[in-house]
């Protein structure tokens, strides 16, 4: 019986699309960062997709949850965000009062 984990993928994804998004931002202002941020639910529907494909693949496959890639995306996710507030609070922080 194959297993399939599922969340690895997302875990990846998530981390190249957000990267890139951030690497974007840091070298050109084409991006926002309220713009990245409204990209979250993206991951949700990465997992989705994943977990969907995953059932229909092969009937005969076990699913198995790979809790410590899920728990790695909210992590890198928050941390992502934090460094990206920091980031405008040292280049806005003379207008913050």
């Amino acid at each position: 019986m194959r297993m399939h984990r599922v969340g690895t993928f997302t875990l990846g994804s998530g981390l190249i699309l957000f990267g890139v998004l951030f690497i974007i931002r840091v070298f050109t202002s084409i991006i926002t960062y309220q713009m990245v941020f409204n990209l979250w639910p993206l991951l949700f529907i990465i997992l989705g997709c994943e977990i969907l494909v995953g059932h229909y693949k092969e009937k005969e496959s076990s699913i198995i949850y790979d809790r410590a890639a899920i728990f790695l995306i909210m992590v890198l996710t928050f941390f992502a965000m934090g460094m990206a507030c920091m980031q405008y609070i040292f280049e806005n922080g003379r207008y913050i009062y």
